[in-house]
């Protein structure tokens, strides 16, 4: 799916705030814009349609974004509009709550009320209209209420961060693809926003996600089940049993998967700097003499015999 592109510096400097409005509109959701402050605006946002998701990443100078009555009233798009500040800030205001998105930060707002978004400052962002049902599904306690603010240090919302930015740069990805991102996505927002009184069952981490934390994680030393699970705010259970769906151990997945990346390190000429014993520690193993002992087990030479033999013509 390859993203249309509007730029303001495609149009008349005298033209370029009316043209931004009609590009937000035709890329993510029908609003207004305003001016905010008289220095020469210049915008520019890459958009594409993946089912009933829209998906947008914009910069921009300061300007502010009003969604009115008439625009729910008459566009007829609904759902949930998940908006993640990647640079500068972020007033929404609706109804009578408001909050402010700093660099990092994600928002959750319902597109069938009436909203505004000021940017005082050079932003950046990524734009998901999401279907009413599909995040509801998924988060049910979001339903009709004011806009929600997840934080950006979390794990989940870093991972949430990672699908998007995969959804926006690659060109090549197809329908499938996309709507598993966008599945995940909702999947990880739910995970990251629900209430603590909730029952989380409802809104299952994705495996996908859960290996993309480990394999992140790979190099810390004490990636045991019991700090997986607090970190995802899972049980060691839950843990365990996804594992054993995959038809392994939470043990043996990440053995194999240490000692590949060690493995692609030692054959890699780059790190021939390093020594065997810097590069066991760095993806997590402790003891030396249990690395090479694993290590031949699995591939058949020790690590020193293996990089010696990477080398040769």
């Amino acid at each position: 799916m390859t993203p249309t592109v509007w730029s303001t510096g495609d149009a008349e400097a005298r033209l370029r705030f009316s043209y931004w409005r009609d590009a937000v509109c035709q890329a993510i959701l029908h609003v207004d814009a305003e001016r905010l402050g008289s220095e020469s605006f210049e915008a520019r946002i890459s958009g594409f349609a993946s089912g009933p998701t829209k998906v947008a990443r914009f910069t921009s100078r300061p300007h502010r974004i009003l969604r009115h009555r008439n625009h729910v009233l008459r566009s007829g798009e609904e759902g949930y509009l998940v908006s993640w500040q990647e640079e500068g800030q972020s007033h929404i205001a609706q109804g009578d709550a408001s909050l402010l998105l700093d660099a990092g930060e994600i928002a959750i707002v319902d597109v069938e009320k009436s909203f505004s978004v000021d940017f005082p400052t050079p932003v950046r962002r990524t734009l998901a209209l999401v279907p009413r049902r599909r995040l509801e599904e998924k988060a049910p306690w979001i339903r009709r209420s004011p806009p929600i603010k997840v934080s950006g240090d979390g794990v989940y919302a870093e991972l949430a961060r990672a699908h998007l930015t995969q959804l926006c740069a690659d060109p090549a990805l197809g329908a499938d693809a996309a709507d598993l991102l966008v599945e995940n996505v909702c999947n990880l927002l739910a995970l990251a926003s629900a209430p603590s009184s909730f029952e989380r069952q409802t809104c299952e981490l994705p495996t996908d996600t859960l290996l993309a934390f480990l394999k992140k994680n790979l190099h810390r030393p004490d990636l045991s089940p019991p700090y997986v699970a607090g970190q995802l705010r899972i049980s060691v259970r839950t843990l365990h049993l996804r594992f054993q769906r995959m038809g392994t151990t939470f043990g043996a997945w990440m053995l194999a998967e240490r000692l590949e990346a060690c493995r692609r390190t030692l054959a890699n000429v780059r790190f021939d700097q390093q020594s065997i014993t810097e590069i066991a520690f760095d993806w997590g193993f402790r003891e030396i003499s249990h690395f090479s002992k694993v290590f031949k087990a699995r591939y058949g030479v020790t690590p020193r015999d293996f990089r010696a033999a990477s080398r040769k013509p």
